[in-house]
C-alpha cells in the first residue's frame, strides 16, 4: 500500500520530524511505499510576514485558537489547496498525521479537507498526544479521522496499513482505536516495542532536507523513557519503563545515516536520558572512536546528548565519549538546592554534579546545564543556592539554560496530578493553569518566577556565561506576550492591554497579537462612554443637596440589590438627571464582551470592568486612542509587507 505521512504545523524547523521518519522507516521495511508531505516546513518557508512569529515554539498556543487557525488557512488558501491537490492526486489510500498539542487543530482542518474531497481516503492520527486522556475519542467523533494510534506506532501503524490493504478494514489491535459506523472500537492498552535494536532505521529520504534550517544535523533517538521519575516530567506516564538500544545498534544507525547524508556531520540525540544505561553509551563511543581512526575525516561525525548527573560520568568515561565524537552534553541540573532536588525526586548530590561538570569540561566536551525556577516549595534562599551553584561551577560551564517556562505543570506529570501535595492552588475543581499557577500562600506566582528567571540570566551575564535563552524569538517579546496572557488569565484586563500594546509597538506585523488586542477594542469604546456618563452623575451627586441625598441613597440601594435602573420617562430635576446618566451607562456596560458594572465607592459611583475599577476618564480615552492607532498601524504594516503566497510543488 502507498501511505502518505503528513506533518502539519506547528513543529520546529531546524531538522526533519524524527517520529514521522521512524514511521516511514518502519513502513518501508514492511514493504509499503511512502510519500511525505512536511506541510509545516513548506508553510514556514513561504510564511507571510504577519505570521513570522507563529513558528516560535513559545507561541505554539496560538495554533490552538480556532479563529487564528481559520484565518491562517484562509490567508494561505492557494498554497494549501495546491498541496492538497498533490496529496489527492497521489496513489496514497492512507494518510498518517503526527500529532501533538500544537499541531492537532491544523491537522484536523487538513483531515477535514481530505475527507470532504474523497471520503474513501483513510486518515489516521498518532503521537504522544493520544497516549492518555480523551483526545483519541474526541478526534474520532469529528468524523474526519478514521483511526487513532494510541501508543508507539513503530509496529502498529505498518500492521494497520497491511490490514487495510488486505481487507479494506482495520482490525482490532492493542493500541488502536477506530470508527465502526457510529461506534468506536478500542483495542486496549498499547504495547511498546520490546527490542529497540530490532527497529528499522528512521528514513529521511522523502523529506525536503534542503529546507530545514540546520543543514548539518540529523535527529536520533536511542532510547524510550527515562530512568528517573522527576515530579515535573510526564515521561513515566507515556513510557513506564526505560528501554535503550545497544551500543552496536546506535553506531549502526549513525553510520547508516552518515552514508545516506554525507554532508551532514552532526547527530542530535533527542533522548531524555542518553546515559540511562551508561555501558551502552560507552560501547557506542568506543565503536565511533575506532571508526573515526580508520576512516577519512570527511566521514567522521559529532553528536550531542542530554544526560543525568551520575557518579559513573568520570573523567576516563567522558574521555571515551569525547574520542567517539561527543561534542556537547546537556545536564539536567535544575536547582542548586538539595531540598528542591528532593522535592523534584531528582536524586543526585550537588557535590557529584560539581565533579561531573568539571570532568566534562576538562576532557574538552562542551558543557551545558539546564535550570528551573519556582518549583513548588522553592524559597528565595533555595534560589540563591542555585545562583551559588552557577557561580561555583562557572569555570566548567560553557552555557547555562534557564527554562523559559520556569516550572510548568506538564500535563500528566506527577506534579500536575497531585497539586495538593505541592500546595498549588487549584483554579477550578480539577486543575490549575500549567504556567500561571500560584502557591497556596501566594508567595510563588508567575511574576515571581519570571523575576527569578530574569535574575538568573542577569547573573549569567555578570559571570560572562552564555545564557541560552531557550526561545526562538526575542526575550522581551516573549516576556510581554506571557505577561499579557497572564494578566488576561487573571482578569486583569487593563494590564493585559498594556502588555499587548507594548508588544505591538515592537512587532507591528504580528496578526495574532493584533487580534488579541482587537478583542478589547470594542469594550474600551463602551467603557469610555459609560465612564463619561458616570462622571456626570458623580458631579451632580457631589453637590449633595437634600434631594440628591435621597437620590444618592436610592442609587446605593438599587446597586446593592443588583437591580438595573429603569429609564425614566422624563428628566425632571437633578435626581432624574442622575438616574438617566446611570441608566444610560448601564446600557453600555451590559454590552461589554468581558463584563462590567457599577458599584458604590467612597466618592460615588465606580465603573468596573470585570473585577477591576476603570481608570480616570482621560487615562481611559488615551488608552483607547492608543489601541485604535496601533491596530490601524498594524493593519497598514501587514498590507504593506504582505506579498502573495508562493505556491510550491508537492513533494
Amino acid at each position: 500500500m502507498k501511505v502518505g505521512l503528513v506533518q502539519s504545523p506547528v513543529w520546529w524547523t531546524i531538522d526533519p520530524p524524527l517520529g514521522l521518519a521512524q514511521v516511514a522507516g518502519c513502513l518501508r521495511a514492511a514493504g509499503h511505499e511512502v510519500a511525505v508531505w512536511d506541510l509545516n516546513i513548506l508553510l514556514w518557508k513561504n510564511r507571510l510576514p504577519q505570521y513570522e512569529n507563529m513558528w516560535l515554539w513559545e507561541q505554539y498556543q496560538f495554533w490552538n485558537h480556532p479563529d487564528i487557525v481559520d484565518r491562517f488557512f484562509e490567508d494561505n488558501r492557494e498554497f494549501i489547496d495546491k498541496t492538497l491537490e498533490g496529496m489527492l492526486s497521489s496513489d496514497c489510500r492512507l494518510f498518517g498525521f503526527s500529532i501533538y498539542a500544537g499541531t492537532q487543530r491544523a491537522a484536523l482542518r487538513l483531515a477535514q479537507r481530505l475527507k470532504e474531497a474523497d471520503s474513501r481516503r483513510r486518515v489516521v492520527f498518532g503521537g504522544q498526544y493520544f497516549f492518555r486522556g480523551p483526545h483519541a475519542e474526541e478526534m474520532l467523533r469529528t468524523g474526519f479521522v478514521d483511526a487513532v494510534v494510541r501508543g508507539a506506532g513503530d509496529e502498529l501503524f505498518p500492521q494497520l496499513a497491511a490490514d487495510l490493504e488486505r481487507t479494506g478494514l482495520p482490525r482490532k489491535r492493542a493500541g488502536l482505536l477506530f470508527r465502526d459506523g457510529a461506534d468506536i472500537v478500542d483495542g486496549g492498552p498499547a504495547e511498546s516495542p520490546k527490542n529497540l535494536d530490532a527497529l528499522p532505521f528512521p528514513d529521511f529520504s522523502g523529506f525536503p532536507m534542503d529546507l530545514y534550517t540546520d543543514k548539518t544535523r540529523i535527529p536520533v533517538a536511542a532510547s524510550r523513557g527515562c530512568v528517573l521519575g522527576c515530579r515535573f516530567c510526564s515521561s513515566r506516564e507515556f513510557w513506564p519503563h526505560y528501554s535503550g538500544m545497544s551500543g552496536e545498534r546506535i553506531f549502526a544507525e549513525l553510520k547508516h545515516q552518515k552514508a545516506m547524508f554525507p554532508q551532514r556531520a552532526h547527530f542530535e540525540f533527542y533522548d531524555l536520558t542518553a546515559n540511562g544505561r551508561p555501558e551502552n553509551l560507552y560501547r557506542f563511543a568506543l565503536l565511533a572512536a575506532d571508526f573515526m581512526i580508520q576512516h577519512r575525516p570527511e566521514r567522521n561525525f559529532r553528536w550531542k546528548i542530554n544526560a543525568i548527573v551520575r557518579p559513573e560520568m568520570t573523567r576516563d568515561y567522558l574521555a571515551v565519549l569525547k574520542a567517539g565524537g561527543c561534542q556537547d552534553i546537556i545536564y539536567g541540573i535544575e536547582s542548586g538546592s538539595p531540598d528542591v532536588l528532593w522535592r523534584m525526586n531528582k536524586n543526585y548530590d550537588p557535590a557529584v554534579a560539581d565533579r561531573v561538570l568539571q570532568a566534562t569540561h576538562e576532557v574538552g566536551i562542551r558543557t551545558v546545564a539546564n535550570f528551573m525556577f519556582g518549583f513548588p516549595g522553592e524559597t528565595e534562599e533555595d534560589f540563591q543556592l542555585t545562583l551559588d551553584f552557577l557561580r561555583r561551577n562557572r569555570p566548567w560551564l560553557d552555557m547555562a539554560y534557564g527554562s523559559a517556562t520556569f516550572t510548568s505543570l506538564e500535563e500528566y506529570s506527577y506534579l500536575a496530578e497531585h497539586p495538593r501535595e505541592f500546595d498549588i492552588r487549584q483554579e477550578t475543581a480539577h486543575t490549575a493553569h500549567n504556567l500561571y499557577w500560584d502557591s497556596l500562600d501566594g508567595k510563588n506566582t508567575y511574576p515571581v518566577r519570571l523575576d527569578r528567571y530574569a535574575r538568573f540570566r542577569r547573573t549569567c551575564r555578570e559571570l560572562g556565561l552564555d545564557a541560552y535563552k531557550g526561545l526562538d524569538g526575542a526575550l522581551e517579546l516573549d516576556r510581554l506576550a506571557n505577561l499579557a496572557h497572564y494578566y488576561q488569565y487573571r482578569d486583569r484586563r487593563l494590564e493585559a492591554i498594556g502588555a499587548y500594546v507594548d508588544y505591538l509597538e515592537r512587532d507591528r506585523a504580528s496578526r495574532p497579537m493584533r487580534e488579541q488586542l482587537r478583542r478589547y477594542q470594542g469594550d474600551l469604546r463602551l467603557l469610555v462612554k459609560a465612564l463619561r456618563l458616570v462622571e456626570r452623575a458623580n458631579r451632580l451627586l457631589l453637590s449633595a443637596n437634600g434631594a440628591l441625598r435621597e437620590g444618592q441613597e436610592l442609587l446605593r440601594r438599587t446597586l446593592e440589590s443588583g437591580e438595573l435602573l429603569a429609564m425614566p420617562g422624563s428628566s425632571r430635576g437633578e435626581i432624574d438627571r442622575v438616574r438617566l446618566y446611570v441608566a444610560r451607562a448601564q446600557r453600555f456596560l451590559r454590552r461589554l464582551t468581558h463584563g462590567g458594572g457599577l458599584r458604590w465607592g467612597d466618592r460615588g459611583l465606580v465603573v468596573c470592568w470585570e473585577k477591576e475599577p476603570a481608570p480616570p476618564l482621560e487615562e481611559l480615552r488615551a488608552l483607547r486612542s492608543k489601541v485604535d492607532r496601533l491596530i490601524e498601524l498594524s493593519e497598514s504594516e501587514e498590507a504593506r509587507t504582505s506579498p502573495a503566497a508562493v505556491v510550491p510543488g508537492a513533494r
